[in-house]
């Protein structure tokens, strides 16, 4: 029955409600019920019929992992093929067998399966050299792959060469002044001047313990994940032994009248030095602390700003404020070699004995390269900015240097630069994951100016103690 448009004010607006609804719902409605489901159907999602990317992908790899899983059966049955030893340099290895026409890219993926990381992230490695997606390793790597295992490297490919940050690891109050990390473990320490030791698991970008050091901020540090001991050194003049697991300071190590502002631990012996603004290099035994742990005592007489220690052949160079640099024979107790050249106070050396060579960094805006055997400099790299840290990889020849403006990478062999990074632009540590190359630099540091940094190399992986 049709119905007539009232006149009425009231019931006029009604009517026109009514119509507007009318015309949104379905049409056909005929019972309360049909209503119902009209409005519910307004409201409810429609099912998508078409496939989302994320499907698709998660469906392509279902289907790669299928076919690796097909390619590993055949090559575990080839009679052609050679049993490898692929592994990570956090540690981490696998052995399988690959056959006579596997390929760069092959390998990778079964490797990413394995490893949980995506094989566009990663690059393979054979007797230092990286593998080509495209290249059959039986054909192009026959005698590295014969050698004793590990044969492979397998690395991450993320970052450096782009300049990327990527983790950052939060958690300090204030700024941070040292890290040390253990890399077989990928357990990291750092000291800040909050007054707090924190170690970070770099797997996962967390903390997992936060040490209260009180009055003794950790100026230096060095660790040992696999004995949980932290060394740290601080302006109150003392060294402090802590257990990492604990938390708590289990020695301290008085001796020193001035700030420790290097230290160096070789836990497996027991030993560790330090280096202090009081003008001298100190042996410590940290087995017999209540004895009287300090076993020699080093005059360098000025400063001593930085130290680096060779523990298998008992090296070790210091740096000082006035510039110059001392070679010590911890056997002797002498001075081998004072090397000088630098105009202003070196913050930062590394020691390589066994090529006989040596890396020192100073507020003079230079890097030199020195030789150990005719005691001279090799190179000179001008850095451009005052360097305040330095981490080298020796097996690569590839040194990381750290100032308030910036950070570089520069290539030992060619005296180049190869990379800029910008300063840190925030509080907090920073993390870089290097990309073609199996180092693996963290760097550290707050306003801008990168005060420690600690590059990963195949000598702290393949080394032994």
């Amino acid at each position: 029955q049709k119905l007539h448009k009232p006149t009425n004010v009231k019931y006029t607006l009604m009517w026109e409600f009514g119509t507007l609804l009318q015309n949104c719902l379905p049409q056909g409605l005929g019972s309360e019920s049909s209503f119902l489901d009209a409005l519910r159907s307004l409201f409810r999602k429609k099912k998508s019929t078409t496939l989302c990317s994320a499907s698709a992908r998660k469906e392509l790899g279902h289907l790669r992992q299928q076919a690796n899983k097909q390619r590993w059966i055949c090559w575990e049955s080839d009679a052609a093929g050679v049993e490898v030893e692929v592994a990570m340099l956090s540690g981490r290895s696998w052995r399988f067998i690959i056959g006579d026409t596997a390929k760069g890219s092959e390998v990778k993926e079964r490797l990413a399966e394995l490893s949980g990381i995506h094989f566009t992230e990663l690059s393979l490695l054979c007797d230092g050299i990286r593998v080509q997606d495209s290249e059959v390793l039986l054909n192009s790597y026959l005698t590295p792959l014969q050698r004793a295992p590990p044969q492979l490297q397998y690395t991450e490919n993320v970052g450096l060469e782009k300049g990327t940050c990527a983790t950052t690891l939060r958690g300090h109050g204030d700024g941070v002044m040292s890290v040390a990390v253990d890399w077989k473990s990928r357990y990291a320490v750092s000291g800040s001047h909050d007054c707090t030791v924190r170690v970070w698991d770099l797997d996962h970008g967390i903390c997992v313990q936060a040490i209260p050091v009180a009055e003794h901020a950790a100026f230096c540090i060095e660790f040992d994940h696999g004995a949980h001991r932290i060394l740290t050194g601080s302006w109150d003049k003392n060294l402090k032994l802590w257990d990492s697991e604990l938390g708590v300071c289990v020695a301290t190590f008085t001796g020193h009248t001035g700030i420790v502002k290097a230290v160096r631990l070789h836990w497996p012996s027991r030993k560790a030095i330090s280096g202090s603004s009081d003008g001298t290099l100190k042996l410590w035994d940290l087995a017999t602390p209540e004895n009287g742990a300090c076993v020699l005592t080093l005059e360098h007489g000025e400063e001593v700003w930085s130290a680096d220690a060779d523990w298998r052949s008992l090296r070790v160079l210091t740096g000082a404020m006035d510039g110059s640099i001392c070679y010590w024979n911890l056997q002797t107790g002498k001075c081998v070699a004072t090397l000088t050249g630098h105009r202003d106070a070196v913050t930062c050396v590394a020691l390589r004995c066994s090529e006989g060579k040596a890396l020192s960094g100073a507020w003079d805006r230079t890097v030199r390269l020195w030789d150990l055997q005719d005691n001279v400099c090799q190179a000179v790299l001008q850095n451009g900015y005052a360097v305040t840290t330095m981490s080298v990889d020796w097996v690569h020849h590839v040194a990381l240097v750290g100032s308030q403006e910036a950070m570089k990478v520069w290539n030992l062999d060619t005296r180049s630069c190869e990379q800029v990074l910008g300063g840190h632009l925030d509080d907090g540590s920073k993390a870089y994951s290097a990309s073609g190359s199996p180092a693996t630099p963290v760097s550290v540091g707050h306003n801008e100016a990168v005060s420690c940094l600690v590059m990963n190399s195949p000598d702290d992986f393949c080394s032994a103690d």
